[in-house]
């Protein structure tokens, strides 16, 4: 249970009972949990979305879901997406890359990304059938944390120095993949058959996608990568939820 809790602390600041922060020596047990903190995740959009909506407009239900994300995981996964594409589009070579993403300021590339990708992100949801929206709005977040955890696991890494995601990294062994993959398999399943599996596979292979570019580029994945594939991940949930899940 304290890899949950770790999870939860590195993905979330949702409260925690742990009395102090994660340290790198704590989280080696966290990343297998990462698909259950994406349900945890999951539910709260649902239940936030079922509580508004008799109340709100929903251009304005969507627009609180989105922030409701970002706040919750302090735009964790946002801020790899906006890293990311600095460092994929920066050069000249990988270390020069490398660099890139960890500048304090977002570039143009990054920022306009980010944008970009929450504009869709409200679009999908508006464009979600009154049946498939709770599936979708719970998928996605277990989705893209699903594809972090196989990311780690599957792929080098593209950097040396001591860091909470190399650590994760080291600690993402094929049992653990294993078993938190077939956890977020279940739950697919479970709340929308088949159509709930034909999204999980569409997160890996956005993952591998995003993965080939990094390795070109980077020569292996980093922190802000993960959070990119996350964000991708999501993304590609909900616009293609409408044509899998039940209406």
């Amino acid at each position: 249970m304290y890899g949950f809790l770790a999870a939860l602390q590195i993905l979330t600041r949702l409260p925690s009972p742990l009395q102090r922060k994660a340290s790198l020596g704590d989280v080696g047990s966290a990343v297998g949990w990462f698909p259950a903190i994406g349900a945890v995740l999951g539910l709260g959009l649902v239940t936030f979305d079922a509580l508004a909506r008799p109340f709100l407009d929903p251009p304005a239900v969507n627009a609180l879901l989105l922030a409701l994300l970002v706040v919750v995981t302090v735009a964790f996964h946002l801020d790899g997406l906006v890293d990311s594409i600095d460092g994929l589009t920066a050069g000249p070579n990988a270390a020069g890359r490398l660099a890139a993403m960890r500048q304090p300021v977002a570039g143009p590339p990054g920022a306009v990304s980010a944008c970009l990708v929450l504009l869709a992100e409200f679009a999908a949801l508006a464009a979600l059938p009154n049946g498939a929206r709770p599936l979708a709005l719970f998928l996605a977040p277990l989705c893209g944390r699903t594809a972090i955890l196989a990311a780690y696991r599957l792929y080098p890494y593209a950097r040396i120095e001591p860091t909470l995601s190399l650590q994760l990294k080291r600690s993402a062994t094929t049992t653990t993949a294993l078993v938190g993959c077939a956890f977020a398999a279940a739950a697919c399943f479970g709340v929308a058959g088949p159509g709930g599996l034909i999204l999980l596979v569409l997160s890996l292979m956005l993952m591998h996608a995003i993965a080939l570019v990094a390795l070109s580029r980077l020569g292996g994945l980093t922190g802000d990568v993960y959070g990119a594939i996350c964000e991708v991940s999501q993304l590609g949930i909900l616009l293609t939820a409408p044509f899998v899940l039940p209406r």
